[in-house]
């Protein structure tokens, strides 16, 4: 259907093309139902989980031992560069408060 024509009931059924498109996607659907099974999981995952879920509330430092060795280390090494940025800010000059600076700029009135 070209864009300045009126969508009629003609217009609107597929072409042969987009026909056999159709009837091969559904068959390929039809397929897939067939082949695929449904499975049910592992009572231990269900379990660990359900675990997981409620605990949700829990504290930071036991979220934390929860993760592996490689993400605590690296969590660890982030909170310390984070840290060590915000020192040498407050001690080199920086702008630590948050104000906005005025330029140093005489006047000329």
């Amino acid at each position: 259907m070209k864009p300045d024509q009126p969508a009629t009931r003609d217009n609107l059924l597929p072409a042969d093309d987009e026909q056999h498109e159709a009837e091969a996607l559904a068959q390929l659907t039809k397929a897939l139902e067939s082949a695929l099974t449904s499975r049910q999981p592992r009572e231990s995952f269900a379990r660990e989980l359900r675990a997981q879920i409620m605990d949700e509330g829990a504290d930071v430092p036991s979220r934390l031992r929860s993760l592996s060795p490689r993400l605590q280390f690296a969590a660890a090494l982030a909170l310390a560069a984070g840290c060590l940025l915000l020192m040498l800010r407050r001690l080199l000059g920086g702008n630590g408060g948050g104000e906005l600076v005025e330029d140093t700029v005489p006047s000329s009135a």
